[in-house]
């Protein structure tokens, strides 16, 4: 009998779904709030994609973080709110609004990407690399299967 046979279906749902990425979650704002940087994970994200590629609509943020549009609306609300973003009316389609960053939002990207380096190195200690990609190449597989269902 294959190992994996031996979980049951509650152990892999909370394994996918449960204790770890709830913990890291909340250690990760954890982190936030010790340094001083007013941001949740959610919106974190949502500037991850901006300094990746600034000056892009909530579309293509909504796409990138696998969010729906408004819960993308909302964290943009309270990242204007905060000072990290503005929308501009694209040049060309005054109907579509891109999000840019300000300075503010440009400034707190090196700390807090330490901050997130720090705790993924936390939360990595005493894996090998090829552990980490094990669960990398996993968890990849698992979205995929799921990707194909969600639409």
């Amino acid at each position: 009998m294959d190992k994996l046979d031996l979980v049951s279906s509650e152990n892999k749902y909370n394994l996918l779904s449960g204790r770890v990425p709830l913990l890291l979650n909340r250690f990760l704002t954890q982190q936030f709030r010790n340094k001083g940087v007013n941001l949740t994970r959610e919106q974190w994200s949502v500037l991850a994609v901006l300094w990746k590629s600034d000056g892009c609509s909530q579309q293509v943020i909504a796409n990138s973080t696998s969010r729906d549009k408004p819960s993308v609306t909302r964290l943009v609300d309270n990242l204007v709110k905060e000072g990290y973003v503005i929308r501009k009316s694209h040049e060309n389609d005054r109907r579509l609004n891109l999000i840019f960053l300000t300075e503010k939002g440009k400034e707190v990207e090196q700390v807090v990407m330490e901050i997130v380096d720090d705790t993924i190195e936390k939360a990595t200690n005493g894996l090998i690399n090829d552990q980490i990609v094990a669960i990398r190449d996993a968890f990849q597989v698992v979205y995929e299967n799921l990707n194909a269902f969600v639409k």
